[in-house]
């Protein structure tokens, strides 16, 4: 019982630091670290990205191809070539691909994305079959 007297100092001092750094803390003094920071910095709308993709090869020749849309999503296509799509999207970031075979000798793919051409790539030879691919657009 002579010692209690130790405790209950420690137990006051401890107390009372907590309450001027919880004080401190919630004061107008500007501190980074509980969310007084300035606002971050605004990169204003998001435009609208539009990605086209392309697959040529001889007028009317049988192509099947698949490609990713707008939501990742997988599409799987049976056309007649030449053969073309677009979409649109307002997302930061987009993963583009398609690929297609043909019957043709010859077949090409290409991905242009608001104007400019990202990947292009040709296959010859029988069944010849492309791929192209943005991986981030």
């Amino acid at each position: 019982m002579k010692s209690a007297w130790v405790y209950g100092v420690v137990f006051l001092v401890l107390g009372l630091t907590a309450i001027f750094i919880a004080r401190l803390r919630l004061s107008e003094i500007p501190d980074l670290a509980i969310g007084h920071s300035s606002a971050p910095p605004v990169l204003g709308r998001l435009g609208e990205k539009v990605v086209d993709y392309e697959i040529d090869g001889p007028r009317g020749t049988p192509v099947r191809l698949s490609y990713l849309d707008e939501h990742g999503n997988v599409n799987n296509v049976s056309a007649d070539l030449p053969w073309r799509t677009s979409l649109r999207t307002r997302k930061l970031t987009l993963a583009t691909g398609i690929v297609a075979q043909s019957e043709a000798d010859q077949v090409s793919c290409r991905i242009v994305i608001d104007g400019q051409a990202r990947d292009a790539q040709v296959a010859n030879g029988r069944f010849a079959a492309v791929n192209c691919t943005v991986p981030v657009s």
